[in-house]
């Protein structure tokens, strides 16, 4: 009877451990597991044993029958009861595998976290540093633009200095000239014209006939290759070199007979550098040493064009109608009527 109640008590102790094998198990839960399923095993076979010394006894076989029949009730409810933990048991070996593997793919997922993590910091530091050296570049730039602002304001305050003037200067010469003549028109000396090909030839044999060059007409052959030198570079648009060749054939050659036209050139490439005050006073040079030349009309044409440029069109007219009054058979009048038409609007 008294093994009875021990296989008895061991079912219930087998049955108790189904709750907890149910639920999620580490690897102390499997080792307590694999104990106790040890120590059924020896149940077991010690209730063998139990059986055995039964049937070797003196007691009835009618007893022996009944203890039989309940100890081999016990030993099946025993047997299905590990089969039972066993397969909870192997249940739980398999999740726990699982979990391995789940925590495993956490762990690496976790690693590629904390690395972006920490690229985005290196990314945030990158896009501070450059949000800081942007705010430098623009402050530099703010300061580049005042620094401009105030050279502007400084060239076009020179540029109003100079035209005011050349503007009175201009005026200071139209007086001068009014207080020695009435205005009549001027009569245009015509410009030399070039030699033919015919002329060129017979001048060429007289000089190779004639005795070696003066030294004055070796000036004069310098002095043209210098100004052809400096209108090529005026049609190759270079005006600063062409400007600074002018100017150096005008001081070397002053009397030359492309020395007025030198000085027309040099106030073209003040012109086209947009020093618009300094080719006024480079023009009136023209206009008020050399009023019966070709190129005075040109000059004050040029001269009015400079003055549109500064915006002071009241002079710009004066000078149109100067041209109109003085130089009325000039190539220039055409187009100063044109320009007096257009500023009279």
């Amino acid at each position: 009877m008294k093994k009875y109640r021990s296989c008895y008590h061991l079912s219930i102790l087998a049955a108790g451990l189904f709750p907890f094998l149910a639920g999620c198990v580490t690897d102390q839960d499997f080792r307590s597991l694999e104990l106790q399923f040890r120590n059924l095993d020896n149940r077991m076979v010690a209730l063998e044993n139990q059986v055995q010394d039964m049937h070797s006894g003196g007691s009835s076989v009618e007893l022996m029958k009944k203890q039989q029949a309940g100890l081999s009730s016990n030993l099946d409810r025993l047997n299905a009861e590990l089969l039972q933990v066993k397969g909870q048991l192997d249940e739980s070996r398999h999740r726990y595998r699982n979990m391995q593997a789940d925590n495993k793919n956490l762990q690496e997922e976790l690693k590629k976290i904390r690395d972006l993590e920490q690229k985005t910091g290196e990314l945030q530091e990158r896009i501070g540093t450059m949000e800081s050296s942007t705010s430098e570049i623009d402050t530099r730039l703010s300061t580049v633009d005042t620094h401009l602002a105030d050279i502007k304001e400084t060239q076009a305050t020179a540029a109003t200095r100079a035209a005011e003037e050349a503007r009175k200067k201009a005026e200071a010469a139209d007086k001068a000239e009014a207080a020695t003549k009435s205005m009549q028109p001027h009569e245009i000396a015509p410009e030399k014209t070039k030699k033919t090909p015919a002329e060129a030839k017979r001048q060429q044999t007289v000089e190779q006939a004639s005795p070696a060059e003066t030294p004055q007409k070796q000036g004069e052959s310098s002095g043209n290759k210098m100004y052809d030198e400096a209108l090529d570079l005026f049609k190759a648009k270079k005006y600063k070199e062409s400007q600074e060749l002018f100017s150096e054939f005008i001081k070397k050659n002053p009397d030359h007979d492309l020395s007025v036209n030198a000085r027309f050139w040099v106030g073209d490439c003040l012109y086209n550098q947009n020093e618009f005050a300094l080719a006024i006073l480079e023009y009136q040079n023209v206009i008020a040493d050399y009023p019966n030349h070709t190129k005075a009309p040109a000059a004050l044409f040029k001269q009015a064009m400079a003055f549109e440029n500064l915006q002071d069109d009241d002079t710009a007219k004066i000078v149109y109608k100067k041209i109109i009054a003085e130089y009325p058979k000039s190539d220039q009048v055409a187009a100063a009527k044109k320009k007096l038409e257009e500023l009279e609007k």
